[in-house]
């Protein structure tokens, strides 16, 4: 089985966060900017500072920004980004402490409604501020319908390099992929409403897991980034785990090892969305995933079957 892909834009600065709303594409870029594909890409926002996520509520109103250099979670009227007006007003700080420590810079943010009205993100800080023999990243939560807009810890000050993040569809596990340790963590909301969390899979080779995305099956996919070293031939790996945290098999992206992000499109389903920043070639991507067969016998069988034209 082979799986098509296309470059879709390219930017000055590295890319990520791609995130689909009314069939165009958000992303976020490295130089401040928010950024929007539907044709042609456009630069919807000047917005400071390093943001490296966003999160948009489901009634598109409201996004939430994880900005690294400011080391908070800030957030703007959605639709103030799709208006032409340039002296829009700046985002506001919705978090910016945990008990009065600062964040070392929030990474990846998730939103969810079914169980929880909650925000969900990881604290990473930039690469090297957290590592194997410093593990100081965390995961948070924000209730959304509490009293108090306060951050919950998940994990404190244990992780090395949590970054990317996705919820089952049920919203009752949140994965994480924790980069330096090369593994996905899982976190499930027990019955009695509080987070437990082991490891899900543990991968060996490449650098770790990045970017994660939930396909309509309920089936992980998970970004193995790689640093680039000029070779436009390196390849990109996407791993694709089945809901018990098994290898199903790994689709090869050539040119691609730097993915930063994921997203499903709501509309296409079959379309996956990547940005990948390898040797400076900051690029929006678009692969055509088949749909998945629910049969996972099958795909024991087609393990590792995937590889991009």
């Amino acid at each position: 089985m082979q799986v098509t892909a296309e470059k879709i834009c390219s930017f000055s600065n590295p890319l990520s966060s791609p995130h689909e709303v009314n069939g165009s594409i958000y992303m976020v870029s490295e130089n401040g900017d928010i950024l929007i594909m539907n044709n042609e890409l456009r630069i919807d926002t000047r917005m400071g500072g390093q943001p490296s996520s966003i999160t948009i509520e489901r009634d598109h109103i409201v996004i939430y920004i994880a900005d690294m250099a400011h080391q908070a979670i800030t957030y703007r009227q959605l639709n103030q980004l799709q208006s032409t007006n340039q002296n829009q007003e700046g985002a506001k700080d919705f978090v910016t402490e945990y008990e009065g420590m600062p964040f070392l810079g929030p990474n990846q943010i998730i939103i969810s409604y079914i169980n929880i009205n909650a925000i969900y993100f990881t604290d990473s800080g930039p690469f090297g501020e957290t590592s194997v023999e410093n593990p100081i990243g965390s995961v948070f939560m924000v209730d959304l319908d509490g009293q108090e807009i306060k951050p919950t810890a998940l994990a404190y000050r244990c992780l090395a390099h949590p970054s990317g993040l996705a919820l089952s569809h049920d919203e009752k596990n949140l994965f994480v992929s924790e980069t330096c340790e090369n593994r996905i963590i899982r976190f499930v909301l027990t019955n009695s409403g509080i987070y437990a969390f082991s490891v899900y899979h543990q991968f060996s080779g490449r650098f770790g897991p990045t970017a994660l995305v939930i396909s309509q099956s309920d089936f992980l996919y998970v970004a193995r980034f790689e640093f680039s070293v000029g070779n436009q031939q390196d390849m990109g790996l996407i791993s694709v785990l089945n809901p018990q945290g098994q290898l199903l098999e790994n689709i090869l992206i050539p040119g691609s090892p730097e993915i930063t992000g994921m997203c499903f499109s709501i509309i296409k389903p079959t379309n996956l969305y990547l940005t990948d920043n390898s040797n400076g070639y900051n690029r929006l991507i678009k692969c055509v995933i088949p749909l998945e067969d629910k049969d996972e016998e099958k795909k024991k069988k087609d393990k590792d079957s995937y590889k991009v034209k």
